[in-house]
């Protein structure tokens, strides 16, 4: 194969990785949501679900922003990974904020839905192909 289109191909690879990642945590959302609805209705169902569509927006931001410079030298890539990084946190600090304060939503089912969300996040490692 040419030096490029491996090149190529292992940058596809990450917006890949980043797609799986969110619609995996998407999919916990959803579950943690079903979860809720189930043992305490629809308001502890939409703060579970809320909770963990912010860790995904959140995911799908760092992966828009990390992978943006595309194939770039090392310090190019570097500014990329701390902006995305910060974008993240930025988000997730504004996000959580608005939902407690604005939208007043139930505290527990938010949380829980950030913290399963972050199961996407592994299984979506973990099905990663090395090499």
């Amino acid at each position: 194969m040419h030096a490029f289109s491996v090149v190529m191909k292992r940058a596809g690879n990450g917006k890949r990785l980043v797609m799986r990642v969110v619609l995996l945590q998407a999919g916990c959302a959803a579950a943690v949501a079903a979860l809720f609805w189930v043992l305490q209705g629809v308001a502890a169902a939409r703060a579970g679900l809320a909770g963990g569509l912010i860790v995904a927006t959140g995911s799908a931001l760092f992966g828009l922003r990390m992978f943006a410079p595309g194939i770039a030298p090392a310090a190019t890539l570097q500014r990329a990974l701390f902006a995305a990084e910060a974008l993240k946190w930025i988000w997730y600090v504004l996000a959580i904020w608005a939902a407690l304060t604005r939208l007043k939503l139930m505290p527990l089912p938010l949380m829980a839905g950030l913290v399963f969300a972050q199961f996407g996040y592994w299984v979506g490692l973990i099905g990663m192909k090395r090499g």
